[in-house]
């Protein structure tokens, strides 16, 4: 059975998280998204799992042995573009062009919702329980209304 929720959700949240590359075997924090959201920009999101930051970081009581990240990518996941490079996830440094980018696609930011989030103490950040996931800084929230 599939949650209703989930069915007509246009409303996302990005984040800025830290990751590590097992690969480069770095440390990078990337913007990541709360879900695959819809319109164009999901074609640059792509579900990832990441390695714990560290060999000392427990799993959370809901972690499932595999937590995708869903991580904004610099190119659409057709480009030939590798995880080893550098500039593969989209960073702090490009928050102004994301917001930019989302603004030109139909998207808006939902200054209110993401102010009352700020506000509340409800956490919209942190560590992740169902994740290996560092401490998520939220963003903003955002609306697509182009459907």
């Amino acid at each position: 059975m599939e949650s209703p929720f989930a069915a007509s959700n246009t409303t996302f949240t990005m984040y800025l998280e830290p990751i590590r590359t097992n690969i480069n075997k770095t440390y990078q924090n990337i913007i990541t998204l709360s879900t695959m959201p819809p319109g164009p920009i999901a074609d640059m999101v792509k579900p990832m799992s990441f390695d714990k930051l560290s060999p000392f970081q427990q799993n959370g009581p809901f972690y499932e042995g595999f937590g995708c990240t869903n991580a904004l990518l610099r190119y659409p996941k057709q480009a030939k573009s590798s995880i080893k490079n550098g500039d593969y996830f989209m960073t702090t440094d490009d928050i102004p062009s994301v917001l930019s980018y989302l603004q030109t696609n139909g998207y808006t930011v939902d200054t209110n919702m993401t102010k009352l989030m700020f506000k509340s103490r409800v956490s919209m950040g942190g560590v992740s329980e169902s994740r290996l996931s560092g401490d998520r800084r939220m963003i903003c929230m955002v609306n697509y209304a182009n459907l």
